[in-house]
């Protein structure tokens, strides 16, 4: 950097970031890609399939609801290409599956949970209570590679975006040291286009946390169907198929 300082530059404010952000959208949702047309199939497996044989109270399904919205959230940055925004939003939505199923096999922790904030106490309790760790213990006993995946994805969005570590911000860090102006300069990007690996990262991490999330709703029911095994295997080959291309080890199995 030369000696008289730095420059600190921003094009075109929030009206240039919301126009490029929507222009990757509708490019995406417009398109054939087939990470779009797994998103769409999960996003109506969550609104129409996951909830008509799900039964718990209404603690844990508000929960189950803040997990769809959050997931929601994460798949319109994915489609606006702001990759490392992606990754806060979806590891948010698993942690409240997990808390749901957590309180769906454990009722009692309804009231630990709700009273988190009345109190040092009732913070100490919670956070003692509340794990991610021991929220997907039953996922382990069940579909063992989905918790592989629940727990993979988990601490790999803190790498990419949920915690501002050096993967997270210089992965959008490029640096020009040969200027003629004798000032290195520093660029931070965070839109990238329709067919950016960063924007296919974004939806595949989609993908990857809305399986693990279906998953972890759906199997923290009391009793499990062949039926719900025989569509989430289907979501599996949905993701495999859509994603291969990208991560070609991946598979997924019940």
């Amino acid at each position: 950097m030369a000696n008289d300082g730095v420059r600190v530059l921003f094009d075109g404010g929030i009206e240039s970031y919301m126009a490029a952000a929507d222009e990757t959208t509708a490019e995406l949702l417009a398109s054939s890609a087939p990470l779009v047309a797994a998103l769409r199939e999960y996003d109506t497996y969550f609104r129409e399939g996951l909830w008509w044989q799900h039964s718990s109270s209404a603690v844990p399904l508000v929960l189950c609801m803040n997990a769809y919205q959050f997931f929601l959230a994460g798949s319109r940055m994915a489609l606006s290409g702001h990759c490392a925004a992606v990754f806060p939003l979806l590891r948010t939505a698993l942690e409240s599956a997990a808390y749901a199923s957590l309180m769906t096999q454990q009722p009692e922790l309804q009231e630990v949970w709700t009273r988190r904030h009345q109190g040092e106490a009732g913070k100490k309790a919670c956070r003692k209570a509340f794990t991610f760790e021991k929220a997907i213990k039953l996922l382990k006993e069940r579909a063992p590679d989905i918790h592989a995946l629940a727990t993979s994805a988990y601490e790999g969005a803190i790498d990419y975006g949920a915690h501002p570590n050096v993967i997270g911000v210089f992965g959008h860090v490029s640096i020009d040291d040969q200027r003629s102006d004798n000032f290195v300069a520093v660029n931070h990007a965070s839109l990238y286009g329709a067919n950016h690996i960063e924007t296919i990262r974004g939806l595949c991490a989609c993908l990857d946390f809305g399986l693990a999330i279906i998953g972890i709703i759906a199997l923290s029911s009391h009793e499990i169907s062949d039926m719900l095994l025989d569509e989430l295997s289907r979501l599996i080959e949905v993701k495999n198929a859509a994603t291969e291309r990208y991560s070609p080890e991946a598979d997924t199995t019940l």
